[in-house]
């Protein structure tokens, strides 16, 4: 294992962004949406980075939509400009030091691609896990340049889960993805509402993971100018840096109360396997998994012993207990999983020390959570929480892929199996 490196932007100050909720009950399933170049701030101490962004945002807005109640969307592409991503190889897998290029910041030596600069925004957008028509789907090749729109129809006849929306365009789904074209997409019915779980904010929280790569000046300084690197050993780009919804290593205050977190991996290689530590120690017991791609499981689980697994769009309902705790504690979130990820296990007690050159993984802090004085609001988890999910026995699904888990040319599915 390969000595961890000095983390160069401060972990824990900036406050985690929430994205905006765009409910499609009060624009009577009319929505519209503008695929648009923006100016976002990945940390507070980046300058500002120019991305592409549904509303011009990153995150994309989270759209929710009622089970049985038809949504009509129109994708308005209004990006100008070159892709706001230098795309490069650096010419060696690792540095004159031994680090691995991808662990760090800047080009390693690589020229940028002028293939990637000379894209001019082409779009397609494809709702990831919707039950959606051919014609709608946001197939590859379906593309609208800038300046044109796309209307598309969704039936939202499917149970309650967590999708997203994310850009699609053949070749260069990754580069799209990874300027900022991605958003959460919630679907509710009124069997979750009658199980009492949290809705909207403040308990409920939309998590989108993602791991991203910046620029360096003449004087080595971060430029927060995006950076996608891959190396001659490995063809995906696992860059070192974890956004949480758009925040290098955010901090969410949360209340003593029972939160819901709602968790995607929207990286478009890397697998996170996740650890919740306070003091050094899991703190598993307090988290219960409640869904997953498919929505509500029969009945809640435990997570297993050493972490939460998701690999690339992926997806994770969660509820986490902190009414037992006093104002001030704090809980930090871990990667424990190298890349490409390979199934090694690592000790969760020790997922504070998982940095790992070799694995790919230079900081393994994700984000931290801060509570705050609050109303005590305990939600108990209910036995029972789905009567028509996929299989009989979450405990006894597996994982079949149809593609790697990758976002590159078409989309990664995963469909449970019994």
């Amino acid at each position: 294992m390969a000595a961890a490196q000095r983390m160069p932007l401060t972990p824990f100050v900036d406050v985690l962004p929430l994205p905006e909720r765009l409910l499609a009950r009060d624009h009577n399933g009319r929505l519209t949406v503008r695929i648009r170049t923006g100016s976002h701030s990945f940390h507070r101490d980046l300058p500002r980075s120019r991305v592409w962004g549904y509303d011009g945002t990153l995150p994309g807005p989270t759209i929710e939509a009622e089970r049985g109640h038809p949504v009509r969307v129109e994708w308005r592409n209004e990006l100008d400009g070159g892709l706001p991503v230098i795309e490069t190889m650096a010419g060696d897998e690792v540095d004159a030091d031994g680090v691995p290029v991808q662990c760090s910041p800047g080009l390693s030596g690589g020229t940028p691609d002028p293939h990637a600069a000379a894209l001019t925004g082409h779009s397609v957008v494809h709702l990831h896990g919707g039950l959606t028509p051919a014609v709608y789907d946001g197939w590859t090749e379906n593309l609208f340049a800038p300046g044109q729109l796309a209307v598309f129809d969704y039936p939202m006849d499917q149970r309650a889960t967590l999708l997203w929306y994310h850009d699609h365009v053949m070749g260069v789904t990754r580069f799209d993805v990874y300027a900022g074209l991605a958003g959460l997409w919630i679907i509710r019915d009124q069997r979750e509402r009658d199980l009492g779980l949290p809705e909207g904010p403040p308990y409920e929280v939309p998590l989108l993971l993602q791991d991203r790569n910046f620029g360096l000046d003449e004087g080595g300084r971060l430029t927060g100018q995006l950076v996608h690197k891959t190396d001659p050993g490995v063809m995906e780009a696992f860059a070192p840096f974890t956004v949480v919804n758009g925040k290098v290593w955010p901090i969410l205050d949360v209340q003593p109360a029972t939160y819901r977190f709602r968790v995607l991996n929207g990286s478009n290689a890397r697998t996170f396997r996740l650890v919740l530590l306070r003091d050094g120690v899991p703190e598993f017991d307090r988290i219960t998994q409640i869904g997953t791609d498919s929505g509500l499981l029969r009945e809640p689980v435990a997570l297993p012993p050493d972490g939460l697994v998701l690999a690339s769009a992926e997806r994770a309902d969660l509820l986490v207990d902190f009414s037992d705790l006093q104002p001030g504690t704090e809980l930090t979130l871990y990667n424990t999983a190298g890349a490409p990820f390979d199934g090694a296990p690592f000790p969760a007690a020790d997922a504070a020390d998982a940095a790992d050159l070799d694995a790919l993984l230079p900081y393994p802090q994700v984000m931290r959570f801060r509570v705050v004085p609050g109303p005590v609001a305990h939600r108990p988890v209910p036995r029972e929480l789905a009567t028509d999910s996929p299989c009989q026995n979450p405990r006894s699904w597996t994982r079949r892929r149809g593609v790697p888990s990758r976002l590159s040319s078409a989309s990664s599915r995963t469909y449970p199996t019994c």
